[in-house]
């Protein structure tokens, strides 16, 4: 019935199995749960989603034509399932996610939307975005009963948010989609700006020094695929393992934009290995940016590039 991923999922209401095995013998055991299912495949998307024969809700993720995870739920259909690409400067913020003593993007979006709903709410975003760091394309959701249109959240959102925070579209999403969880891509952006200051690019990192852009590009390069990146994390981690698919330098007009797109990152992996590639730039890293990888520890990674030049760019699902 389905061709499974080596690494694959299945998740039935609160049956979690992880071995392949396994989960074909449930299949198996359980074959209504899987029949006649409605899904919603899309070529732009690696994750469809719709319900089985029974009505439960189904989600299937793919990777490489294979399934790799399989969610089925019991319909929860009185609830209403929003989701917003948002954007916001995060010069003034203190990262994404919630802190009761300091400002934040979920905490300004929960001053808007809590009153609105007239209960708790549980907003999720795709990143959580660290101080200071800026998004074109942060996606979020949360769950409501209240029935307004995506132009209606839209427009009301943009009357009521302060103006560092900003709605650019909104849908109503399957209730098993998950800004978080259902990611394929994030890409991120990291802008330097070369020569004299100008206030005017104050977000860039601003650096006065020659650099080997090239040099630059042909080590970034290296990090495509699939590695360990416990060189390039804040801390230690269970599982350091990334996958990086695409990397690209480009120069216009003194600035320097440099994009990672991969399938998740770790935190400060970014600026860390931005600030790596300006060793590199300007001649002074100690090992090539291979060597750091096989590294494996932050011996070679101790300094980190400011955080007001990164943007997270966009969240592909």
């Amino acid at each position: 019935m389905f061709d499974f991923h080596e690494f694959s999922a299945i998740k039935i209401d609160d049956l979690i199995l992880l071995n392949r095995q396994e989960i074909l013998e449930y299949i198996k055991n359980n074959q209504i749960l899987f029949k006649d299912l409605v899904l919603d495949f899309s070529p732009l998307r690696h994750t469809a989603y719709g319900h089985n024969q029974l009505g439960h809700l189904v989600k299937i993720s793919y990777k490489n034509d294979l399934v790799q995870k399989i969610v089925i739920v019991k319909n929860k259909s009185h609830i209403n399932r929003v989701k917003m690409v948002i954007a916001y400067d995060g010069s003034q913020f203190h990262g994404f996610q919630f802190q009761s003593k300091q400002r934040t993007v979920q905490g300004e979006l929960n001053k808007v939307i809590q009153p609105m709903i007239g209960s708790n709410v549980l907003i999720q975003g795709a990143s959580r975005t660290d101080a200071g760091v800026h998004a074109y394309g942060q996606v979020i959701h949360f769950d409501t009963n209240l029935l307004l249109s995506p132009e209606q959240w839209k427009d009301i959102l943009n009357h009521q948010l302060p103006k560092d925070i900003y709605v650019k579209e909104v849908s109503m999403e399957h209730l098993l989609f998950h800004s978080r969880y259902d990611v394929c891509k994030k890409t991120y952006v990291y802008k330097i700006h070369l020569g004299p200051y100008d206030p005017l690019l104050a977000n860039y990192y601003h650096f006065d020094q020659n650099l080997n852009v090239e040099a630059m590009r042909q080590a970034l390069k290296i990090l495509e695929g699939r590695h360990d990146f416990s060189s390039f994390s804040k801390s230690k981690v269970d599982d350091p393992m990334r996958e990086i698919f695409h990397t690209s330098i480009e120069v216009k007009d003194n600035i320097i934009r440099l994009e990672i797109v991969g399938n998740g990152f770790l935190r400060y992996m970014v600026r860390l290995i931005v600030d790596y590639l300006i060793k590199i730039g300007k001649d002074q890293a100690k090992l090539s940016m291979l060597d750091v990888l096989k590294e494996k520890s932050r011996k070679y990674t101790n300094s980190i590039a400011p955080a007001q030049a990164l943007y997270l760019d966009k969240i592909e699902y």
